[in-house]
């Protein structure tokens, strides 16, 4: 059995990104249920919400784009290419915090109200 993992990742603003192996974590948007307890068991049910979608990457800090660049860019499209062929694109996507620096490496999270699968 083949396993899935984050392949590739490509800013529409920066072109693909330095990616490290295994750096990434991907959560596409959907629908969050949280269980509603009856007083009796056929009483019980769910609320539904929507949840936006979230990419965590790990990048080689080759200084292009650096740490400020990635942080401060208000709105980028990504695309997410798995190693198992499927492709997801994250519209209007924003950085939830300033990126983080460290030894040759840096870290930075996406957000996206989207997440279209598109392959």
């Amino acid at each position: 059995m083949k396993l899935e993992r984050i392949k590739r990742v490509v800013s529409a603003h920066f072109g693909e990104l330095p990616l490290q192996e295994k750096g990434g974590t991907f959560k596409p948007a959907g629908v969050k249920r949280e269980t509603k307890l009856g007083e009796v068991a056929e009483h019980t049910g769910y609320t539904e919400s929507q949840t936006f979608a979230e990419l965590t990457l790990k990048l080689n800090a080759t200084g292009k784009p650096g740490v400020e660049e990635l942080s401060d860019l208000g709105e980028d499209t990504l695309t997410i290419y798995t190693s198992s062929g499927k492709e997801y694109y994250m519209p209007q996507a924003w950085v939830t915090e300033p990126g983080k620096l460290g030894d040759a490496e840096m870290e930075i999270t996406y957000n996206s109200a989207t997440s279209k699968r598109t392959q």
